[in-house]
């Protein structure tokens, strides 16, 4: 449904009602059921039922909308139990149906948020020759490891928002390995290597002093409620520290 067919669903319904013997003609509320668009969900499902992936993501291309994707369910408020629901149709803005302002709803935007906040792990540099000292012209391996704080690619966060359990994953996209003249190695899906094998090296032409590091970009998954995982719109760049590495010239000398 539109923007404008989901604002303009009624808020009441006109029926014959008895009152005092006699039948009259009464405006009668509409009471709505907007549970996620995700298998199984029903208009008896309180808090929108289970969330999946496809409720989350559906609305994301969406002009305006801030989602997640719902059926949308009425019955008339003097309807007693079993209630007689009337599908409507699906909706991508649910804030614009009568009261859904107040019937708070897990949105990707909820989860994007959530997912900038990781605290993703900051990649490290291992570096041979070893103590960060090399010479001119020689090889230089890179090789990138990840310290113990914060999430690397593949670990999961879990969390809670309005109600349910979302749990988030970040995914390797690339790194960018930068060794402080000028040169750098990336984006690529390596993560270089030790001697002889490593696939990130570079051979510095000048002595002096470099400050080299390595920068990953990440992306990200989520799921909720135990569904399937689906992925997160956008990427996280994080850069790790900085080292200094030292490059040396060496002298031939004779001895008598």
């Amino acid at each position: 449904m539109t923007a404008a067919e989901t604002k303009g669903q009624p808020t009441y319904i006109e029926k014959d009602v008895v009152e005092g013997g006699k039948k009259v003609r009464k405006k009668v509320p509409l009471v709505y059921s907007v549970p996620m668009n995700c298998p199984g969900n029903g208009p008896e499902d309180a808090d929108g039922g289970n969330a999946c992936g496809q409720a989350m993501t559906g609305c994301q291309y969406v002009p305006d909308a801030s989602g997640p994707y719902v059926k949308i369910y009425r019955h008339p408020e003097d309807e007693t139990t079993p209630v007689n629901w009337e599908f409507v149709g699906n909706t991508c803005y649910t804030s614009l149906l009568p009261g859904g302002a107040d019937r708070p709803q897990l949105t990707m935007a909820m989860i994007v948020k959530e997912w900038k906040q990781t605290p993703f792990a900051k990649p490290g540099l291992s570096i041979q020759p070893v103590n960060n000292r090399t010479l001119v012209t020689l090889p230089t391996y890179f090789a990138l490891v990840w310290p113990q704080a914060g999430y690397q690619p593949g670990e999961v966060r879990a969390t809670t928002l309005i109600g349910h359990r979302v749990e988030i994953r970040p995914t390797f996209k690339s790194n960018n390995f930068q060794f402080g003249d000028g040169a750098g190695s990336g984006p690529t899906q390596s993560s270089g290597g030790a001697y002889p094998n490593g696939d990130i090296t570079h051979a510095y032409n000048d002595p002096g002093t470099f400050t080299v590091g390595v920068s990953t970009t990440y992306g990200g998954q989520f799921r909720v409620d135990g569904g399937d995982w689906a992925d997160i719109p956008g990427t996280a760049t994080i850069a790790g520290p900085t080292q200094q590495v030292q490059v040396l010239t060496s002298t031939n000398r004779l001895v008598r």
